[in-house]
């Protein structure tokens, strides 16, 4: 968790140098307001005695301004397979969140963070709860990005009792 915070200020402190052009521009007049995006991910739940975890989704972003857009539709696939079970935790979440992007660091390459939250649906415990996610990353160009990802999903397993799935991934992203 300390290297998490440690790098959202490090994300925070180098934005802080481009501030200024930040508010200097037309707030992206010429950009497209309307996005879809395709996100693809591996990784590992934390907790969950399995091998390599998968994650994709699909979401609709609306871009208010050049530096921030907001993912009115998500839908997203959280799985992992557990040793000696075969598939595990299997997660479909319905999610909406914030992005933010950086004025261009180069060329085309800009910094990025995004937050969701939505209900998520485990299928292998047919329970359900809150879900959050944390992305943080890179644009590569206008339409590739790069980056981390971290999912939470809440599931209620009966008799007051509750459990959280985390899930922590490298996501590719293609914007259309």
């Amino acid at each position: 968790m300390k290297q998490i915070v440690a790098l959202l200020m490090a994300f925070c402190v180098a934005s802080a140098g481009f501030a200024q052009s930040w508010f200097s521009d037309d707030g992206g007049s010429d950009m497209k307001r309307s996005q879809w995006g395709i996100d693809l991910g591996v990784g590992k739940m934390s907790d969950v005695n399995g091998n390599v975890g998968f994650s994709g989704g699909i979401r609709y972003q609306y871009n208010v301004h050049r530096f921030v857009g907001i993912d009115l539709i998500g839908v997203n696939y959280v799985g992992q397979t557990v040793d000696g079970e075969g598939i595990g935790p299997s997660v479909l979440q319905a999610m909406m969140g914030l992005r933010g992007k950086t004025p261009y660091i180069y060329e085309d390459m800009a910094g990025y963070l995004g937050v969701r939250l939505g209900y998520g649906h485990d299928f292998w415990t047919d329970e359900g709860g809150l879900a959050a996610e944390i992305n943080l990353g890179m644009h590569l160009t206008q339409n590739l990005m790069i980056g981390y990802v971290f999912n939470m999903q809440k599931v209620n397993l009966g008799e007051g009792i509750s459990g959280k799935y985390k899930f922590n991934g490298l996501r590719v992203g293609l914007l259309f």
